[in-house]
Formats: structure tokens, C-alpha cells, sequence
């Protein structure tokens, strides 16, 4: 990973959960989630095509709750990855 791939990520997290946001929860801690639109069973997306997820929101939560747990349910419910990837990058550069 190059410097300033680490620094994008760095600016990403400190976001903090854009769902828990979305819903007006407020600042979240968050972990990178590389999106999957596109991507091969086996690929991970760019660093730079990352969204801000609390553990509930990325890998700890039931189904449909979780992007991990039901990617489908999860985006019907609170967004696509591509259009939470698109406010992510707006916020980042926002912050710039």
C-alpha cells in the first residue's frame, strides 16, 4: 500500500460509519469496507473505492442488517455501494 493510499483510508475511517450517519446516529468507529460491485469472488476493489462502516453495519450484524451478512438486503435498505462510495468520496474531499 502506498503512503498516500494509507492516508486516503486514514481519511475515509475517521468519517466514521456513513449508515450509522445516514441515520443520524452520529460519529460511528469505522472500518474500511472495499466494495464489492464489480469485483470477482477473489478481487478486492482499490483502495480507493472504500466506504466507512461500524463493525454492526460491515461484518457484526444479522442479515440484511450487515453488508457481509446480506449485501442485497443491506442496499435495498441503506443504499447502494456505489452511491455510499460516491458520498463517502464527496465528504472526504469535502474535508480537504
Amino acid at each position: 500500500m502506498t503512503k498516500h493510499e494509507e492516508n486516503f483510508l486514514d481519511c475515509v475511517a475517521s468519517l466514521g460509519c456513513v449508515v450509522c450517519r445516514n441515520l443520524g446516529l452520529g460519529p460511528t468507529p469505522a472500518q474500511i469496507h472495499h466494495i464489492r460491485d464489480g469485483q470477482g469472488m477473489a478481487q478486492r476493489a482499490s483502495h480507493y473505492l472504500v466506504i466507512p462502516l461500524c463493525p454492526l453495519h460491515h461484518t457484526g450484524g444479522v442479515h440484511g442488517e450487515s453488508f457481509h451478512a446480506g449485501p442485497r438486503e443491506f442496499e435495498s435498505k441503506y443504499g447502494s455501494e456505489i452511491s455510499l462510495l460516491a458520498q463517502t468520496i464527496r465528504e472526504v474531499f469535502a474535508q480537504r
